[in-house]
């Protein structure tokens, strides 16, 4: 007989009552610590974000770049310039192309560096301002051999060199689609002496390879970051546009494309996103007018095709075309001119607003030359207009293999399924997508050419 009165039972029961409740309310504050710790502190506020020193505008930074470069230009021509001036000179034109995008300072660059690497002894030279230009104008071989050469210097080079060659072997590793490789050099680069732009570099391999939470805490070190620029402020903020946008964040994308333009304002790339956003917002007309004023100030093909594109979706096939052949041939021209430096942006010309078949060829051939994830995207892309989803759909499945991910890859790939006449599988393809970006799928996602996946 059971002589344990009800009272005694709940005697009996509350310790392990309370026990159980403490481990609750632990395993609770445990999985926020981590989330906490995973998720990391909100966004900065605009109003937090300080400058240092530097020029405060677009036409100040150009300025200053251009004064730079015409003393280096007369030094050159009274004879009078080395191997390290000439360094400086080369290095200022590649200043003033990142701020303007103008091919001619990239073509000028070049050669500068060229001859300056040929002024000096081996392995003496600007090997490391070499390979920079040598990525930027994705000759990832001749960038490779650039730090060879660096590598066979005697001296110990100093944090700030050692630094930025590892970072330049990381952006090598991210243009092969060697991710892991990648995240090591960069890794590295950061125990050397870490920056803001190793930090941005750092953001974009997190957001292509998943991690878009991670994308973000990067780009918010810089934002947060003590004595940088005006310039290196707005362009953080420009990336934290580009990660709001992989993930469907519309309105935070908005707010710090606005927060760009007007804390550096007159850079052409920040005034395109805010013409975009106009777009995504549901202003095209104010969108295509914007585009316009820049189009027309800064004759930039990029922002011609993202116009033309725009004009198309509106079914305004008579003023995109006119756009779009403005933009097509700025856009030969660059790409007879640096060939492997034009060849994406020609190829998703072309998509967008060309003949695919054209773009076909062209993207095979970069994407040999660099099979990251946009490369394989486009290729993909030019497949599936051309008639051959087959292609398109091994193609995507060699970029995830790699470890790329992003929404608009997934939506090519559920496009090539239904093609192939998979629906189920192109459902997955698509819910995965939503996962990433809940707003993959809206139409309004077409506008987004400018920090696209």
């Amino acid at each position: 007989m059971n002589t344990v009165s009800a009272g005694q039972r709940n005697a009996l029961r509350w310790p392990w009552l309370l026990l159980a409740a403490v481990i609750i309310v632990l395993a609770a504050s445990y999985g926020w610590q981590r989330w906490n710790h995973r998720h990391g502190p909100p966004d900065p506020a605009t109003s937090e974000v300080k400058p240092w020193f530097g020029p405060r505008n677009q036409a100040e930074a150009v300025n200053a770049a251009t004064v730079q470069i015409d003393g280096g230009r007369e030094r050159e021509k009274s004879g009078k310039s080395d191997w390290l001036h000439m360094e400086i000179l080369g290095d200022a034109l590649v200043g003033r192309y990142r701020l303007t995008g103008s091919y001619a300072d990239l073509a000028e660059a070049d050669k500068v560096l060229n001859r300056a690497i040929g002024m000096a002894e081996f392995p003496a030279g600007p090997s490391l301002s070499r390979a920079a230009l040598s990525v930027t104008l994705h000759r990832l071989d001749d960038a490779t051999k650039a730090l060879t050469r660096f590598d066979a210097q005697k001296a110990s080079p100093h944090s700030e060199e050692a630094s930025s060659a590892l970072a330049l072997r990381g952006d090598i590793a991210m243009q092969r689609g060697d991710y892991a490789t990648a995240r090591e050099d960069y890794a590295k680069a950061e125990a050397a002496a870490n920056n803001a732009g190793l930090a941005l570099r750092q953001s974009m391999l997190s957001l292509r390879t998943g991690d878009p939470e991670l994308a973000r805490r990067r780009v918010n070190a810089v934002l947060r970051g003590k004595r940088l620029t005006r310039l290196a402020k707005a362009q953080a903020a420009i990336q934290r546009a580009t990660v709001a946008y992989a993930v469907g964040d519309w309105t935070t994308a908005g707010r710090w494309a606005r927060f760009a333009d007007g804390f550096f304002p007159g850079n052409w790339l920040n005034e395109a996103f805010v013409a975009q956003q106009a777009a995504v917002e549901g202003r095209p007309d104010e969108a295509a007018r914007r585009y316009a004023d820049i189009a027309n100030r800064t004759n930039a093909p990029e922002v011609m095709d993202a116009l033309a594109h725009l004009l198309r979706l509106q079914g305004k096939g008579q003023e995109s075309r006119a756009w779009a052949d403005r933009a097509g041939a700025i856009w030969a021209e660059r790409l007879q001119a640096l060939p492997e430096a034009a060849a994406a942006h020609v190829v998703e010309h072309e998509l967008a607003v060309g003949d695919p078949r054209r773009a076909l060829a062209l993207a095979r051939q970069d994407a040999a030359r660099r099979p990251h994830g946009a490369t394989l995207a486009l290729l993909a892309r030019a497949q599936l207009l051309t008639g051959d989803p087959a292609g398109a759909l091994a193609t995507i499945e060699r970029a995830e293999k790699g470890g790329w991910c992003s929404a608009l890859l997934l939506m090519q790939k559920a496009e090539a399924l239904d093609a192939l006449g998979r629906g189920d599988d192109a459902e997955d393809a698509r819910k995965a997508a939503l996962k990433i970006n809940p707003k993959a799928a809206d139409p309004a996602a077409r506008f987004v050419w400018f920090g696209h996946d």
